[in-house]
């Protein structure tokens, strides 16, 4: 971990955290070149709320292999995810998995780096929630390998012509054309649920790994 230097910077995302004293934190981090690991901190306090994005100065603990972080640089705070309580709810979903999905320990940048753009999506009113939703974690699915072929999927399940094409454009848009393609009305033939239905269908691969 973190090449068994004195000290080292790591750069990525808190998950979460849960007092264990006073003053300590145990903060969980999905970081760059590391993956899910979790440190010890004496000093973070109010830079240690989960969903916050930057870099983190640790310093390997004397006699011990582990590290504790004693400094933040947060480059993200994430706040206006935080004004909604859909955004929140859907974090939380895909921090649940993250955590039981992805083994501690194993680099994941990809998956680190669809995190950080569908976070910025639920940040955008006029992104669902919903969509923002099926969107990381298809895109998990298909970086992992285990996503079938989207239209057929979806048709089979009874997914209109006009639903099937809306996921295959998601699939394939970068962030900021997803947001160009909720500025415009939707083709009046997709239902108002099919993110979250089309979501829950998509999340039964995870359940498989």
């Amino acid at each position: 971990m973190f090449n068994d230097e004195p000290f080292a910077t790591a750069k990525g995302v808190i998950l979460n955290r849960a007092p264990t004293g006073e003053t300590n934190l145990w903060v969980t981090f999905f970081l760059e070149g590391e993956g899910i690991v979790s440190l010890s901190s004496k000093n973070m306090m109010g830079d240690s709320e989960p969903f916050v994005w930057g870099y983190f100065e640790l310093k390997k603990k004397q006699k011990s292999a582990s590290y504790h972080v004693f400094e933040a640089d947060i480059r993200d705070d994430m706040l206006h995810l935080r004004r909604s309580r859909a955004a929140l709810s859907a974090v939380f979903g895909w921090v649940k998995y993250l955590l039981r999905y992805l083994p501690h320990g194993q680099p994941d940048d990809e998956l680190l780096n669809n995190l950080y753009w569908s976070m910025k999506l639920l940040t955008v009113s006029a992104v669902p929630e919903e969509a923002a939703d099926w969107r990381f974690v298809w895109l998990w699915l298909r970086e992992w390998g285990i996503a079938p072929e989207l239209t057929e999927f979806y048709a089979s399940r009874g997914f209109n012509a006009h639903e099937t094409e809306l996921l295959s454009r998601l699939e394939v848009l970068a962030p900021k054309e997803v947001v160009s393609l909720f500025s415009s009305p939707l083709n009046p033939s997709i239902r108002e649920n099919v993110f979250k239905v089309a979501s829950s269908l998509a999340v039964g691969f995870l359940n498989e790994t």
